[in-house]
């Protein structure tokens, strides 16, 4: 009998605990969201651009050759310090020197020529005056006179054509000349050869306006270098000559130099024209503001250019920053029937979060005119409240928030998934992040 009356209690007991467990949870509503939280501080906030280059010399010279011939002597190597007017490469001379004497004769036989044209000038133009005077006294026929002066007109277009040979002829002496100065390579500066390729036997091509030539050595000022870097178009606007920056050189580790702008380049240079992955940059030039004497040039190096400072910025985790879009004539109506005057006040963000959440479920057909609005969710009471913000300057991590929190709020900061999906008036549950540290 005992036995029978056990099970008749399990029997009827085991369906009364799932009704009173699921009455339980009727009751306590829907499981709250566990989100991760923090509260509004203020702090400092530094913002910054950040771009990595090479270091090159702030001064530096390459060396190409104006004239194609072979390399005779090459006096110095690489890491030589070398000073103003010192020689570097000697060209071969032979046929630039024939070229050279075959114009000074040429411009000498000319010049000859033309002293020559002037004497006949000159007698020519005598003879015509003679010829002048006889003819206003009526003492030559017209014919004579008229012979004289044809005469005169002729040598004196001959003398003017050879002074314009003679020109030519001294043009092409003095370009012969220069040519023939320019296969000696002198030093243009004071400085050390950081690259060298020149070789004694081979031929140096010669730079021009159609061809680059090649570059056969550079001579660098090691006593000041820079960083040349590639700023992103979106955040060009913020750099500006003078600003601070921090240089980090991936030689040096654990060192960080101070930095300064001095160039931001004017033209965009564009990578990758007409693909997806084509990018628009801009050159910033950032100067070391202290020496190091183990720096070389081509070595790679970050920079972080400091664009504002604010050391006392209401500040919050980046990420916790969502966007969320809503019907804007739904946003009017929720601002023109709210009691508070304030269009960024709370009360209207959440009627607006609302009301996305209603179209979002279905609940409306979403209107064309639409509006993005820029937030975080806050903990009140045990619920997500929505709340409109506008932000100012960010570091790597945070953001200044300029309205919409005060000191002490808690703002949901993650993780990623739940502010993705939250939705304003939602339970949540604070919870501890693991390593208690930002995301």
């Amino acid at each position: 009998m005992k036995k029978k009356t056990k099970k008749l209690l399990i029997f009827i007991g085991i369906p009364v605990i799932i009704i009173v467990v699921i009455l339980n949870t009727m009751s306590n509503g829907k499981k709250a969201t566990r989100v991760h939280a923090e509260e509004v501080t203020v702090k400092e906030l530094t913002e910054e651009v950040s771009a990595s280059g090479y270091i090159q010399p702030k001064t530096k010279v390459n060396i190409t050759s104006e004239v194609t011939a072979e390399i005779i002597a090459v006096p110095v190597k690489e890491g030589d310090q070398v000073y103003r007017g010192q020689l570097l490469v000697q060209l071969d001379t032979v046929q630039l020197r024939k070229d050279f004497d075959q114009y000074r004769y040429s411009l000498d036989e000319i010049q000859a020529r033309s002293e020559a044209a002037k004497s006949l000038y000159l007698q020519a133009e005598e003879e015509f005056q003679r010829q002048k005077e006889l003819f206003d006294r009526k003492l030559i026929s017209e014919t004579a006179f008229n012979n004289a002066e044809y005469s005169y007109q002729n040598n004196k277009f001959s003398y003017k054509a050879m002074l314009s040979q003679t020109k030519q002829a001294r043009a092409r002496y003095e370009k012969a000349e220069d040519q023939l100065s320019k296969t000696t390579m002198l030093a243009p500066m004071d400085g050390v050869i950081t690259y060298l390729d020149a070789e004694v036997g081979e031929i140096a091509p010669a730079q021009t306006a159609f061809t680059q030539g090649k570059t056969l050595m550079t001579i660098s000022n090691l006593s000041a270098f820079e960083v040349e870097v590639d700023v992103d178009e979106t955040e060009i606007v913020k750099v500006n000559k003078g600003q601070g920056a921090k240089i980090e050189v991936d030689a040096f580790p654990d060192t960080t130099f101070q930095g300064e702008v001095i160039e931001i380049g004017n033209t965009a240079v564009i990578l990758g024209a007409g693909s997806t992955e084509q990018t628009t940059n801009f050159k910033v030039k950032v100067l070391f503001k202290e020496e190091n004497v183990d720096i070389r040039p081509g070595m790679s190096a970050a920079v972080d250019i400091v664009t504002n400072t604010k050391e006392e910025a209401l500040a919050i985790p980046y990420g916790c920053i969502v966007m969320r879009t809503v019907d804007a004539d739904s946003l009017a109506r929720a601002n023109a029937d709210s009691t508070a005057t304030d269009p960024d006040s709370s009360t209207a963000s959440n009627t607006d979060t609302e009301n996305e959440d209603t179209l979002k479920q279905g609940g409306g057909k979403k209107s064309k005119n639409t509006k993005e609005l820029k937030g975080v969710f806050v903990v009140d009471e045990g619920k997500a409240k929505f709340v409109r913000v506008e932000t100012g300057i960010a570091d790597q991590k945070d953001i200044e928030v300029t309205s919409g929190l005060s000191t002490g709020d808690v703002v949901i900061t993650g993780p990623y998934k739940v502010l993705r999906t939250i939705k304003n008036g939602e339970d949540v549950k604070t919870i501890e992040k693991p390593g208690n540290g930002r995301e």
